[in-house]
C-alpha cells in the first residue's frame, strides 16, 4: 500500500466513523451551539477543517481551491477569498458564521473529491517535493499530507465532543 492510499483511507474512515455520525440528525441551529460562550461550534469547526484541506490539497495539486472555483463561498454567504480559512477569526466572526448542514456536507464532499484526485496523481517522488506549507515555510508534500490528517483528527475530536454536549450520551460508535 502506498502513502496516498493510507492518507485517503484515513481521511475517509475519519469522515464516515466520526463526522458523518456527528452530523446525523443535527439541525442548522445545532451547528451554532456552543458549550460555553466564545467556543467554536460544530459548524465553524467543520468549515475550518474543510477549508484547510481545500487550501493544502489545492496547493499540493497546483489547482484552484474548490471554495472559489465551485462558488462554495457564495453558498456560505462569504467572499471568494482563498486565504479565508478561519485562522485568526475573532469570537464575533465565529459566532456570526451560520452554515447549513446541507452546505457543510456538500462542501466537504466536493473538497474530498478533489483531495482524492490530487492524491491519485501523486508519485512517490512527489512526496519529497517541497511546496510552501502552512505559514509559508517550505515543506515536503509528504509532511503537508501529515498536517492534513492531524488537522482532521484534531477537529473531528472537537466535533464529536461538541455533539456530545448537544446530545448527552451521544457517541460515534
Amino acid at each position: 500500500m502506498d502513502v496516498q492510499t493510507v492518507v485517503a483511507n484515513a481521511l475517509g474512515a475519519n469522515q464516515s466513523v466520526f463526522i458523518d455520525k456527528a452530523l446525523d440528525g443535527l439541525t442548522d441551529a445545532d451547528l451554532a451551539t456552543c458549550p460555553i460562550a466564545g467556543a467554536n461550534p460544530i459548524g465553524w469547526t467543520l468549515w475550518h477543517q474543510y477549508r484547510v484541506e481545500d487550501g493544502l490539497l489545492s496547493n499540493i495539486g497546483n489547482k484552484p481551491q474548490t471554495w472559489v472555483e465551485d462558488d462554495w463561498h457564495a453558498k456560505f454567504g462569504m467572499e471568494a477569498n482563498p486565504g479565508q480559512m478561519g485562522m485568526g477569526d475573532t469570537a464575533e466572526q465565529v459566532a456570526a458564521f451560520k452554515p447549513s448542514v446541507e452546505h457543510l456536507k456538500g462542501y466537504g464532499a466536493a473538497v474530498r473529491a478533489k483531495t482524492l484526485q490530487v492524491l491519485n496523481s501523486l508519485t512517490a517522488e512527489d512526496l519529497d517535493r517541497e511546496i510552501p506549507g502552512p505559514g509559508g515555510q517550505p515543506r515536503k508534500i509528504g509532511d503537508v499530507l501529515g498536517i492534513v490528517m492531524l488537522d482532521h483528527f484534531h477537529h473531528s475530536g472537537q466535533v464529536c465532543y461538541l455533539r456530545g454536549c448537544i446530545t448527552p450520551g451521544w457517541a460515534p460508535m
